[in-house]
């Protein structure tokens, strides 16, 4: 399956959000002059200089959202979404799904990456079919990019003061697009914070009861139980009591690791309803949690069928062990057992490295 990243996390228009992607030039000016965001994506290949319109207003919010992929016809996507005050509780903290939010956000502008030869493909043409303009950038070496406003979806029923600050926003979409400079995309980058985000498990969500919990959970614990499933796999694959039981051994022989699983067909009101009543059925007591894009996106690129369990450490890093299929709970405690064993292993190497490398340098 191909490797999908996020370069730019969905977050309210900060663009100290933005680093993990560019390289950030804010040039602060005189109190008298409009201050300047500019801002170049190396993966991606492009520079820009943000309008002031977009960071000056404190009722509304630009939300940039982006990704890049090693492989596929579409090889970058950053877009920016406008949404006023009044809707920001009903985004939940996701504008990831363009179809879930179409009702709340209305996009401005959208900045698309392609691999020469690929114009054509359905994948591309879907993207473009979402907005009535479509300017050509510059090209560079084996990429197309383009910049695409005045969008084909209905825009929401803002407020008469929101609507007027769209329209200021979209008003500046020629200035932005003058500032726009194109260059190689640097795909290397891309390459490895596809690989370095597959072995790491991140995640911003909900429980099944509606609780908030994130991936800084792993932090609590030497080691975390992760497994994934599914409410259809349910009658037909049941290994809920056994699971229950394992949780219920860790938490009496082994409090130093959590155990969370991960419904894959969630959220959506139907899976949710049946997991919870096939909880009910078998006694379920432990944490069942609901992916969201970030988690989808490693599902998809990570796990071959289902049930699939894996484990990962303190820092958030997946180990290479993982068990695949349905399980019993003895199973389950003696590879936990032999992962801890492990990890104990690699930390005591460690430590005895440092120790020699310090007495080392002490001795010199």
């Amino acid at each position: 399956m191909k490797k999908y990243i996020a370069l730019l996390l969905c977050a309210v228009f900060s663009f100290t959000t933005l680093s993990a992607c560019t390289t950030e030039d804010t040039t602060q000016t005189t109190a008298t002059e409009e201050k300047q965001t500019e801002i170049k994506l190396d993966a991606c290949g492009l520079s820009y200089t943000v309008p002031a319109s977009w960071t000056e207003n404190e009722t509304a919010s630009v939300i940039p959202t982006s990704y890049a992929q090693p492989e596929g016809s579409i090889y970058a996507v950053v877009r920016y979404d406008f949404v006023p005050d009044e809707n920001l509780e009903q985004l939940n903290g996701d504008v990831s799904n363009e179809a879930d939010n179409a009702e709340w956000v209305a996009p401005l502008v959208e900045f698309l990456v392609v691999r020469e030869g690929e114009e054509n493909s359905d994948a591309v043409k879907a993207e473009l079919e979402k907005y009535a303009s479509q300017q050509e950038l510059p090209k560079q070496e084996g990429f197309l990019f383009y910049f695409l406003t005045e969008p084909t979806q209905e825009i929401p029923a803002f407020s008469a003061e929101a609507q007027a600050l769209y329209e200021t926003m979209v008003a500046d979409l020629p200035a932005l697009y003058d500032t726009v400079e194109t260059f190689q995309p640097d795909e290397a980058a891309v390459t490895e914070q596809a690989q370095q985000q597959s072995s790491m498990l991140s995640f911003m969500t909900t429980d099944l009861e509606g609780n908030a919990i994130d991936s800084s959970v792993f932090a609590s614990y030497d080691l975390t139980v992760v497994n994934f499933f599914a409410s259809y796999s349910y009658p037909d694959i049941n290994e809920l009591a056994e699971l229950e039981s394992f949780s219920q051994s860790l938490k009496k022989d082994y409090p130093n690791v959590n155990f969370l699983q991960v419904i894959i067909d969630t959220p959506d009101a139907k899976a949710e309803e049946a997991i919870l009543a096939a909880y009910e059925e078998n006694g379920v007591t432990y944490t069942g949690i609901k992916p969201d894009t970030s988690m989808a996106n490693w599902i998809l690129s990570n796990l071959a069928g289902l049930p699939t369990t894996i484990f990962v450490d303190k820092d958030g890093k997946v180990l290479d062990q993982r068990l695949e299929g349905k399980q019993t709970a003895d199973t389950y405690l003696t590879t936990t057992q032999q992962v801890l064993e492990s990890i104990t292993q690699n930390a005591e190497s460690t430590e005895n490295t440092e120790n020699t490398e310090n007495t080392t340098d002490t001795e010199s």
